[in-house]
């Protein structure tokens, strides 16, 4: 039995694994892209998606979705597993990024008939349940990552993989944290490593400065804008926000609105429905392109995609308030390479249609990760006590602390390169 790499190696985006059996039976953990100013970029060719028997799909960020549909395009036309608000996300999701994919002249190379070709393979399947399809048999298990996402348990000719996808073990505003009781003693661990090399403080203290900033800015008569990914990092901000009274309105932009309306349709898979949609209610909602405009030059707490500020209405609230130094841009999440946001922070300027632009606005990143931090996935891979341990979903510095680690403990590991074959 063996894994191939096609993702996520040694880097954030585009995951997606390979497990081939003794008698090549095929399967695939995840199926993402990578998104960024240069462009999308996939995962290492998959030869012959028709002969692929199920997708296992862990949650429905872009980075573990986006390459379902060029898939469907190329011939795959198994079943893809994934729990109801995934799918529900995924659609979403995959929309938006062929509308934007198509407005920036960057076709993703496929059609729209492809995204709902490949959702109606979808089959459902709960947390904690189990299920199967042909002799392989799998678990999902609540990862705390983002509403309805999962880490997988696959058990097939006697072996036992189980796959992280993104978990988050604490708890935050929005969910609980992911279920610890791991399955132990499992042939191999494929562990997400975003943060294998550092720490987050505690959320109580990151809220506390984010709201310190916020409150600073719009005392100096500033805007405060909020970068936000549209499905958990948008409703925990959302949630932290309505619990205040900073002086001004919060406005809701962008994917951020639809993926709040479609996660209050599924009330089991966050912590507390009923404050979401207290939250909800208090925020007021930009129509269009006109509103924006005009709401920008007015004082106000923009909450808005995209996370990373690579596209979406977020670049048009930063070409009116990022040359007002009054004003603040509060980053919420992970910024990836070749991002604007990643852009911003190490070197002060975006790119706005194209043009290098220089921020005279404040810019401060704060730490609203989902993902576990690096005592988290220790705790996870010791408790897991793997035969094999896969390093996938990190930065080369957050995967090489935690390899070092592992060779320390003893326990066998790899940080693949894409391409990489491992066999187990």
């Amino acid at each position: 039995m063996k894994l191939i790499v096609h993702g996520a190696a040694n880097e954030v985006g585009r995951s997606c694994i390979e497990l081939v059996t003794d008698d090549s039976t095929r399967f695939l953990l995840d199926a993402g892209i990578k998104l960024s100013e240069t462009g999308t970029e996939f995962p290492l060719t998959v030869e012959n998606p028709s002969g692929i028997s199920a997708v296992f799909v862990s949650h429905a960020h872009l980075d573990h979705t986006g390459y379902l549909p060029l898939l469907d395009h190329n011939g795959m036309k198994c079943p893809i597993f994934a729990t109801s608000p995934t799918k529900a996300l995924t659609k979403i999701l995959l929309a938006d990024a062929f509308k934007i994919g198509r407005l920036k002249h960057q076709p993703l190379g496929y059609e729209e008939e492809n995204i709902e070709k490949a959702l109606s393979f979808t089959r459902r399947i709960k947390i904690d349940d189990e299920g199967s399809i042909g002799k392989a048999k799998f678990e999902y298990f609540d990862a705390g990552h983002i509403p309805g996402s999962s880490y997988i348990h696959v058990q097939v000719d006697g072996k036992r993989i189980l796959y992280t996808g993104d978990i988050n073990t604490n708890e935050t505003r929005l969910l609980n944290g992911a279920e610890t009781d791991y399955p132990k003693d499992v042939d191999v661990l494929i562990t997400e490593a975003t943060y294998g090399d550092r720490e987050h403080p505690p959320r109580q203290n990151t809220e506390k400065e984010f709201l310190n900033e916020a409150e600073e800015t719009i005392e100096k008569g500033g805007s405060v804008l909020v970068p936000v990914f549209a499905v958990g990092r948008a409703q925990e901000i959302m949630l932290l926000l309505s619990k205040e009274n900073l002086g001004v309105p919060v406005y809701l932009d962008g994917m951020a609105k639809e993926a709040t309306e479609l996660l209050l349709n599924y009330p089991k898979s966050i912590k507390n429905a009923a404050e979401l949609r207290d939250a909800y209610e208090k925020v007021r909602f930009v129509k269009g392109s006109i509103q924006r405009k005009n709401i920008a030059n007015k004082q106000g707490i923009f909450v808005t995609t995209s996370g990373m500020v690579t596209g979406g209405p977020v670049m048009d609230y930063l070409s009116k308030l990022g040359t007002d130094p009054r004003n603040s841009i509060l980053l919420t999440g992970y910024q990836g390479e070749h991002t604007n946001g990643r852009m911003l922070l190490e070197t002060g300027s975006v790119f706005i249609d194209g043009w290098k632009t220089k921020i005279s606005a404040n810019y401060k990143q704060f730490d609203f990760s989902a993902h576990a931090g690096q005592n988290d996935l220790k705790k996870l891979i010791k408790g897991v006590n793997p035969g094999k341990l896969v390093f996938n979903h990190g930065d080369p510095g957050a995967i090489n602390a935690l390899h070092e680690w592992a060779d320390i403990v003893d326990i066998r590991s790899y940080a693949p390169k894409i391409g990489d074959k491992i066999t187990f």
